[in-house]
């Protein structure tokens, strides 16, 4: 379906609708213009040190190369994430899953602009699969 929910901590400040880094981040100094900002930023959340690169003496960068394709910091939040990307969050943080699956029910689709109820949403979010029906069609 392209949804996912993830245990992020409770005081996570990832932008929304934002891939996160730890899915697509590369070698500071390569493929994008901002790479050095988007490397520092993404060893600020993950709490990587930092090390200087013979390619860029003087200037400090995370040794994120163990942190290469990571899920972001475990927690007791919960958060809807999209995976038809990169994978990126799309929901705020919530204490319990009932509080995430009542904003999904408003906010958020299983399938293309298909919604689904708080009770099927809480299904998904403690783990079970929805479906969802367009016509004859049914998504799962």
């Amino acid at each position: 379906m392209g949804r996912e929910v993830k245990r992020v901590p409770l005081d996570f400040d990832y932008p929304l609708k934002k891939v996160w880094y730890g899915y697509q981040i590369t070698f500071c100094h390569e493929e994008y213009e901002e790479g050095c900002e988007r490397c520092r930023e993404f060893a600020r959340i993950m709490g990587i040190p930092m090390i200087e690169y013979a390619c860029a003496p003087g200037e400090p960068c995370p040794e994120w190369k163990k942190y290469f394709k990571v899920d972001p910091p475990e927690g007791e939040g919960w958060q809807l994430w999209e995976t038809t990307t990169e994978g990126s969050p799309v929901s705020p943080v919530f204490k319990t899953p009932e509080e995430l699956a009542e904003w999904c029910e408003e906010n958020a689709t299983v399938f293309a602009d298909i919604k689904a109820t708080k009770k099927e949403w809480l299904e998904v979010i403690q783990g079970g699969l929805i479906a969802a029906r367009c016509g004859p069609a049914l998504f799962v």
